[in-house]
């Protein structure tokens, strides 16, 4: 068994879908089911806290159905689903909705975000967050059409009479005071758009190439949303989550304010552990993201964060598109792509390769992730009384990302045939083996999981510490 605070050898009891014991003696009691992880890595179940399964409204790029079976071939046993659907999430009768939909075709177990619209919606967050959705997500800088409260990805893809502008920083200052008072957790997207918009002009012209890109999204751009942000966690005591971070600079604004004590978390992504910069020239326009993948310094100084727990988090930011809208130029594509079923294996294989230990490893894809999303201890937990999550791991395997094997509906990915050692072999939500040697096993069997507000939300591993 593998949690943040060590490995041990034992055999666990599950009953009805929970953990009932723990044993390292001789059996006492026969099983009706035995499962053999022997040689093995036991993990709590993995959680990927932040997916796009475009479900409703967008199910042309994807669905909830394909989302989670990517998740449960991936090893994840628990998501947590973003709110750029149509309709959002928003209010109590969205969330209510979003529930029945979702839990008809889940096959791991699933919680929600909620969406801020600026302050318009202030008083149903407050609901949301008491009937137990898992956080509200802030799209800081960018605007929304008014009929959808679509995302608007680049700038001068809607007219400017058919968006909402994004909100000013006194709104946005309210809804930071808001949150506050609920106890719950505001998480951004941190890129600002008035920089994004002034460098767009100093360009001159759309980015042709991926340096020119990054000058049209430079890293200032994500750092001073979140020097912003963090002075709003300060003043008013918001529980202040970012989401994936991109950069060094913004992740040494992170590290400085979890040092003065503001609360400040982060996530980080796979793709932006493993790819630069110098990957354009084989992978193309497909691995655009925003914020965008930077260079070698970035990627290193984020490796350093995860190991050393300022990263709390790991999500695999999984936003599906079409073909056509993932071909092209890199101007006009849309930002994002699959990575729901790489995100066990990539972070297994950095394991492997020395950049964070397995129980840092279980921090960030199980316990850490339940504590700040308040699913602990139902989920990121070997304990009694947990669900009988598990993500059994064989830190052996070879494997091969081979896009026309993947379960999303538009297998588009930079990850297309990356390769690694170290994936999930079996995986286990309450007591069900939904996947079995990288294969999808039973049906649909997942489940809604309300975040109780108030548990114990420890932000950090208390024993993280570099380990490269």
């Amino acid at each position: 068994m593998v949690t943040p605070g060590g490995k041990f050898d034992a055999d666990i009891w599950c009953v009805d879908g929970t953990i009932e014991a723990l044993t390292t003696a001789r059996p006492v009691a026969r099983a009706d089911e035995v499962i053999d992880a022997r040689g093995k890595l036991v993990f709590p179940g993995f959680i990927d806290p932040h997916i796009h399964s475009r479900d409703p409204g967008l199910t042309h790029k994807e669905d909830f159905a394909h989302a989670t079976r990517a998740a449960a071939a991936g090893g994840v046993t628990t998501v947590i689903d973003m709110p750029n659907t149509i309709p959002p999430v928003t209010d109590l009768d969205t969330y209510h909705a979003q529930v029945r939909r979702q839990a008809d075709v889940a096959f791991v177990d699933f919680a929600l975000w909620a969406l801020a619209v600026g302050v318009d919606n202030l008083s149903d967050l407050s609901a949301l967050l008491g009937e137990g959705v898992a956080a509200v997500k802030l799209f800081w800088g960018y605007s929304l059409t008014r009929d959808e409260k679509r995302i608007v990805w680049n700038l001068g893809d809607e007219p400017e009479d058919r968006i909402i502008r994004p909100p000013t920083n006194g709104q946005v200052m309210e809804l930071f005071d808001a949150i506050a008072r609920t106890g719950g957790v505001l998480a951004a997207h941190c890129e600002d758009l008035q920089l994004v918009e002034v460098c767009h002009r100093k360009l001159g012209r759309r980015p042709r190439d991926y340096e020119e890109f990054l000058m049209s999204r430079p890293d200032a751009a994500e750092a001073s949303a979140i020097a912003l942000g963090i002075e709003f966690a300060r003043a008013t005591k918001c529980r202040f989550h970012v989401v994936h971070v991109a950069s060094a600079r913004g992740i040494e604004l992170i590290r400085r304010a979890q040092r003065d004590g503001i609360a400040v978390t982060a996530e980080t992504c796979p793709h932006y552990l493993w790819f630069t910069n110098e990957d354009y020239d084989t992978v193309g326009p497909v691995m655009k993201v925003f914020p965008p993948i930077y260079r070698r310094r970035d990627r290193a100084r984020l490796l350093q964060a995860v190991a050393a727990g300022t990263v709390q988090s790991i999500g695999s930011d999984h936003a599906p598109h079409t073909l056509e809208e993932k071909t092209g130029e890199i101007a006009t594509q849309a930002p994002g792509f699959i990575g729901v079923e790489v995100l066990a294996r990539a972070m297994l294989d950095l394991a492997n390769r020395g950049w964070l230990s397995v129980e840092r490893l279980s921090w960030v894809l199980s316990e850490g992730t339940a504590r700040l999303y308040e699913l602990y201890p139902r989920k990121g937990a070997i304990l009694p009384g947990s669900d009988a999550d598990f993500t059994i791991v064989d830190m052996s395997a070879q494997w091969t990302v081979r896009s026309e094997v993947l379960q999303s509906k538009n297998a588009i990915t930079p990850w297309d045939r990356v390769s690694g050692i170290g994936a999930p072999c079996q995986a286990i939500v309450r007591g069900h083996v939904v996947m079995d040697g990288g294969q999808l096993v039973g049906e649909a069997i997942g489940q809604h999981v309300r975040a109780v507000r108030n548990s114990n939300h420890l932000t950090r591993h208390p024993e993280a510490q570099a380990v490269r």
